[in-house]
Order: structure tokens, then sequence, then C-alpha cells
């Protein structure tokens, strides 16, 4: 009898948690979990043709340039639009810029933070609003002498006049024996980065479902490195 109570808890936890996560996405621009399913799913079928003939990348190239693509259509009629600046693409609105990126396995993982596989340059590390910290445990993710721009502890870009929170599409794929990806992601907003170069800290993450039903067991493990694209 208390294994079926506890397995009751754990569903009833899970589907609160789940809802919690569609009302952070719906406050921050009327956003859902089903648009980046689609957006995901869509970006996933176009590595379905990859052979052993491929070459190196070739299903990540085709991911990654897909997934971009299908957030920005699936996005259009909530208000969002394609925007790239000095290489970096994004999908922005009034209020928010979303940038696609390559995580590590700790993607979509709550109980393990994310870790930057590779060194940012200077103006991906200024253009994100990162700040300097080699210790995020202290809590003290913005220097007060810097110029970057914050509300309320959000990192924010300005384009145009206007400013906008900055928030990540991290992604990470598991390639499973029978040549299918399993592919685990989260909405998150980058902090801080260490002494290297390297995104160490998060201000907020959103760990997204990427299945169609309510999950049934608790969260796969993830461990994950983020990489920006910036030419």
């Amino acid at each position: 009898m208390p294994h079926r109570a506890s397995k009751k808890l754990d569903r009833q936890h899970l589907k609160s948690a789940q809802h919690e996560v569609e009302s952070k996405l719906q406050n921050l621009a009327g956003l859902s979990q089903t648009d980046f399913r689609q957006a995901i799913s869509a970006a996933n079928i176009s590595r379905s043709d990859e052979t052993a003939n491929s070459t190196k990348g070739y299903a990540g190239t085709n991911f990654y340039h897909k997934l971009i693509k299908a957030l920005r259509d699936i996005l259009a009629p909530k208000g969002f639009e394609a925007f790239a600046y000095r290489g970096v693409e994004m999908t922005l609105n009034e209020q928010l810029a979303i940038v696609v990126c390559k995580g590590d396995q700790s993607t979509g993982d709550i109980n393990q933070s994310p870790f930057s596989a590779y060194k940012k340059g200077n103006m991906s590390l200024e253009l994100f609003g990162l700040v300097q910290d080699d210790n995020p445990d202290q809590k003290a993710l913005f220097d007060k002498a810097s110029a970057l721009k914050t509300n309320h502890g959000k990192l924010q870009l300005e384009l145009d006049g206007k400013k906008r929170d900055v928030w990540i599409l991290m992604h990470y794929s598991e390639k499973l024996d029978t040549g299918d990806y399993h592919v685990a992601a989260e909405l998150s907003q980058p902090a801080t980065y260490d002494n290297r170069g390297y995104i160490n800290s998060f201000n907020e993450r959103i760990i997204l479902n990427l299945e169609e039903t309510e999950p049934t067991g608790t969260s796969s493990i993830f461990t994950d490195n983020i990489n920006f694209d910036i030419e």
C-alpha cells in the first residue's frame, strides 16, 4: 500500500512541476512546451537520412540549422522574428531574445548545472551580458562596477533601443543503438563565466519535457557542454 501511495505522490509532483514549467513559459512570452517539442521534433527528423557516408558533424549541423528555422516558424505567430548579430542567430520579440546552442550531458537535468564546453570570445560574453565570477556559489553574480544591463538580476540585451531578456534554448543529443537520437533540452538564462571564458552558472533554468504525454518517472540524467557558434 505505501508503494502505491508513493507512486501516486510522484505522479502528482511531476504533474505539478509540468504545470509550473508551462506557467513560466507562458509568463515569459506566451510560450509553451509544445512550441519547443514541435521545433525539436522537426530538427530531429532533419538528420534521419544520416548514413555511414555522411560527413562528420552532418547530423549535428542539420539539427542546429533546422532547429533555428523551425523555432522561428513556430514562434512567428506569437510575434517573434529572425535576427542575427555578428554571427549569433536569434529568435526575438519585443521582450525576449532566444539563442539556440548545444549543451553537454547535464542539459535537462535539474540536479546538475551545465558547464560551457568551449571558451567564449569577448564579443559573445559581452553580447550575452555575462560577467566574470570564479566562484558562482558566492552569489555575487554581477560586477557592480560594470556597465552591464541588468534588471532584477536578469540579463538583458539592448538592440535598436529596446532591452530584451536573453535566454538560450540549450539541447543535448544522445545517439541510440537504433540510430535515432534522444534529445534533452532546457530554456535557460546564463549568468556568469570563469577566468577562462567558460560559462559556469545560470540565473534560471526551465527544464523542458519533450514527451507528448505527462512524464511517468524521474528525469533522465544528462551532463552538458555549451557551444555558441560565433563567426
